[in-house]
């Protein structure tokens, strides 16, 4: 089930005792084990917390529109698991757990900031935004046959199964492939907006130290909706 916490689900009246400090990190999973018959707080410290995604039946839940903290009743008896979402972009999953006790409060602590959007370096090759004349022909051609999904000879195309990851504001980025050459390497990365605004994208986000070029198939990503990333960068060969 997936809730926008803006909506009261339940009625709380509850005892709620003890504290505790859990730290969690960026797309990681802890967990929890909460009262079963009473209702237990949890907060994310310096931030509030506003998606929740469960099991349909699995628990009740309220949101303080205060401090952002979140009031939940667990109706299942077997272990599931709750994803949130945070005002500042974090996103985590906890597998909750019960017990006959009274309620908890639960204080979570982010061990990680928020991914830091680089500025590349102000080369001639840094961006395809510039001109043409600009980019060097193989760069092109790359970012061309990558677009195009036609490899061409001495590059190794290789699929990418790797864990998605997610950044503030809603942005998943999948990556789907790696291009390998003697003098290049490229990837294609998906891009996914979740978020409730659309997102002009910023080839400065993505850029790594070793970047020469980045091209998107479309500037803004509306929600729900996916673009195309394709990264080109130098093969260092020691």
């Amino acid at each position: 089930m997936h809730k926008g916490l803006g909506v009261i689900l339940a009625l709380v009246s509850m005892s709620v005792i003890g504290s505790n400090s859990i730290p969690f990190k960026d797309n990681s999973e802890i967990a929890l084990t909460l009262s079963q018959g009473n209702y237990n707080r949890i907060f994310v410290k310096n931030d509030k917390i506003v998606e929740a995604v469960f099991p349909e039946k699995a628990m009740a839940i309220k949101r303080d529109e205060q401090d952002g903290s979140v009031y939940i009743m667990l109706a299942a008896a077997n272990p599931f698991t709750l994803f949130l979402t945070t005002e500042a972009g974090h996103h985590f999953s906890v597998t909750l757990n019960s017990e006959e006790s009274l309620g908890k409060t639960i204080e979570l602590i982010p061990q990680q900031p928020l991914p830091v959007k680089v500025t590349p370096r102000q080369t001639k090759t840094s961006q395809v935004a510039g001109t043409h004349e600009a980019i060097p022909e193989a760069i092109l051609a790359m970012l061309t046959h990558m677009e195009n999904k036609k490899p061409f000879t001495d590059v190794v195309v290789t699929r990418q199964f790797g864990k998605a990851q997610r950044w503030g504001r809603g942005l998943t980025l999948l990556p789907k492939e790696s291009w390998d050459g003697r003098l290049l390497k490229g990837e294609t990365i998906e891009l996914y907006n979740g978020g409730k605004e659309p997102l002009e994208l910023s080839q400065e986000w993505f850029a790594k130290k070793d970047t020469l070029a980045i091209k998107f198939s479309k500037p803004t990503i509306n929600p729900r909706e996916r673009a195309m990333l394709y990264r080109v960068a130098g093969v260092d060969h020691g």
